[in-house]
């Protein structure tokens, strides 16, 4: 097959892409209404829809064959599929296929899927379930067995009509739950928060009926609220505090009477080796356990979640961020919705709430969903999968969980454990560097995926809040087998600091980056940056010199500096004094079992310019 260079050559010729221990409040105001995010279908990796002009089709139809194989096609209005060859990616293959006569259109081969949008009518004040992409993964979810949720609280109103046929039961009706503070079976709701968490967990979907809950639901699956079922497990009072003791009883009777997944929207600030023994039990009898981080808005550990066998569920907003008042830390395995969250009340009733009461039971809830769906997952499995296939989060004044951690996506994560549909990565990161330039400078964007990038790329489309000011590409794809691509944006010369959003969106999923346009600076600039010697012995010094335009105006001329290594260390600005054109600054070294080139940046004014230097041992 010939390659689509010569091709592109020849028609270039013809013609010119978030409850700790203490309670969680109920919200007395009403919660504004939000809507969910519209997530498009993803597109088929490679290949192409090609819509041709009534005419002459001989020229678009061999140009077609030159990048791959047309896989279908529909005469009736002339659309065809072209599927790609390997190493070429669909922006230079699209780019190259609308510059053709007799061309219409060219876009992804886009995805359809069975609409799983139930009819609950407060489906559309959940941006939790839209966020965490449930409605995608009821799309492809194939349930195999049932799977029990033991929500350990203040019990389940099991008489709530969006409940009760989600509730677990024996074989006479009676529901299959359990009361620790009084050794009985009765473990109806009190209070209203053991409720609320089995609302989002579980809540019947399409029956017409208030909201719907993570566990689950296909169209075309028959009776698939049957598959996730709920069992209450009352372990604190109608004040919604109770004793660890009871807490670890709940945990050791869920596990031995079937119970799959416990969540556990509770915490203590404090330990108890019976509440640790309780879990390490429950984990080695194959049980996954979900429990809230905590509401205190530190870092210090809450139990049972600090537990090594516990998935720890800090709680963030409807922009995904860390929510002010949840737990952090090193500690804290994954986030999930937690601000506003409607769910099911007692009394027939619905409630918002906020608290990592509300995030632990999104996680809970799409365990379920993966574990119905493969049956032969370990919990440890069904942790990884939950823990590592996740959306970035944005920290809250600095504040993280663990390291690699994100936000739930149940979707991506049942893709990872076998859900149908193709694996796709998503958009993870935008960014610019330098996020500040004069007018006439030109900027470097970054995306970066999730997972490499299939065959064929990934396309991530671009935007300009202001492109008169700063212009981007209409898209840019990543490579194949790649997880990031550059990008140029260049700049127009203004007469005043503009600040310019550009956006970068793929799949549903968009990412945001400021660029601040300056004016120019009188006529003076940063013009050079020079280090002599540009090699030194580790432990030695070099001196770097800054080279303006023009002399210095009254007050000087401050440069910011920086260095790509600690082995070269350099002072945060050097200043250019008034009416001169240069300044030198030291660099000094540190020795190591190694040799570096460290990369010294002067910055002023929105322009940088660079030099290196290497350090030998």
């Amino acid at each position: 097959m010939r390659v689509i260079q010569p091709i592109l050559a020849c028609i270039s010729c013809i013609v010119a892409l978030q409850l700790g221990w203490t309670q969680v409040e109920p919200v007395d105001a009403p919660v504004p209404s939000l809507n969910p995010q519209e997530i498009p279908a993803p597109f088929v990796p490679g290949e192409l829809v090609v819509g041709l002009e009534h005419g002459d089709l001989a020229l678009p139809l061999q140009a077609m064959e030159m990048v791959g194989t047309i896989a279908s096609q529909n005469p009736p209005i002339n659309a065809y599929v072209v599927r790609l060859a390997p190493g070429i990616s669909m922006e230079s293959a699209g780019e190259f296929l609308r510059a053709l006569p007799g061309v219409r259109y060219v876009e992804p081969n886009y995805l359809a899927f069975a609409f799983a949008t139930p009819n609950d009518p407060s489906y559309g004040q959940q941006y939790g379930l839209a966020r965490i992409q449930a409605n995608l993964a009821w799309d492809i979810w194939q349930p195999q067995r049932t799977v029990y949720i033991a929500i350990i609280d203040t019990g389940i109103d099991s008489n709530h009509p969006d409940l009760t046929n989600k509730m677990r039961r024996h074989a006479g009706g009676a529901i299959y739950g359990y009361n620790t503070l009084n050794n009985t079976t009765n473990a109806l709701d009190d209070n209203g928060h053991g409720t609320h968490c089995a609302g989002i967990a579980a809540a019947e979907i399409n029956n017409g009926i208030g909201i719907a809950g993570v566990a689950a639901w296909n169209p075309a699956i028959a009776n698939a609220n049957s598959f996730v079922q709920l069992m209450p497990v009352k372990v604190l009072s109608s004040s919604g505090s109770g004793s660890l003791d009871g807490v670890a009883r709940g945990i050791t009777w869920a596990a031995d009477n079937g119970a799959h997944i416990l969540s556990l929207s509770l915490g203590a600030g404090s330990g108890a080796q019976q509440l640790q023994d309780a879990v390490n039990y429950a984990w080695t009898r194959g049980c996954l356990i979900v429990v809230a981080a905590g509401n205190g808005g530190s870092s210090s550990p809450q139990y049972p979640a600090y537990y090594t066998n516990c998935i720890a569920v800090a709680a963030t907003d409807s922009a995904d961020r860390l929510a002010s008042f949840s737990q952090y830390g090193s500690w804290v395995d994954i986030a999930a919705p937690g601000v506003s969250i409607l769910s099911t009340y007692p009394s027939n009733r619905y409630q918002s709430l906020s608290g990592t009461s509300m995030a632990c039971p999104h996680v809970a809830g799409a365990a379920a969903v993966l574990w119905s769906h493969n049956p032969s997952l370990t919990n440890a499995q069904l942790r990884s999968a939950l823990e590592t296939n996740v959306d970035p989060y944005q920290p809250y004044s600095g504040r993280t969980i663990a390291q690699g951690a994100g936000r739930l996506n149940v979707y991506r994560a049942l893709q990872a454990v076998g859900g149908g549909g193709p694996t796709q990565p998503s958009l993870n990161t935008l960014s610019l560097n330098p996020t500040s330039v004069v007018g006439g400078n030109s900027s470097t964007g970054t995306v970066t995926l999730t997972a490499a990038a299939p065959s064929g790329g990934f396309v991530v489309n671009l935007s300009s809040s202001n492109p008169s000011v700063a212009s981007v590409p209409s898209s840019v794809t990543v490579p194949a087998g790649a997880t990031s691509a550059n990008f140029t944006v260049s700049t127009a010369a203004v007469s005043t600091s503009t600040s310019v959003t550009i956006t970068a969106s793929a799949g549903g999923v968009s990412r945001t980056a400021t660029l601040t346009v300056n004016p120019p600076s009188g006529s003076v600039s940063l013009q050079s940056l020079t280090i002599s010697p540009t090699s030194v012995w580790g432990g030695s010094s070099a001196t770097g010199t800054v080279q303006l335009s023009a002399p210095a105006p009254a007050g000087g001329v401050t440069v910011q500096l920086r260095s790509s290594s600690s082995r070269a260390i350099v002072p945060s600005t050097v200043t250019v004094p008034a009416g001169a054109t240069s300044a030198s600054f030291t660099i000094r070294t540190t020795s190591a079992f190694s040799i570096t080139t460290v990369t010294i940046t002067a910055t002023y004014n929105g322009v940088s310019r660079s030099a290196r230097l290497t350090v030998w041992f």
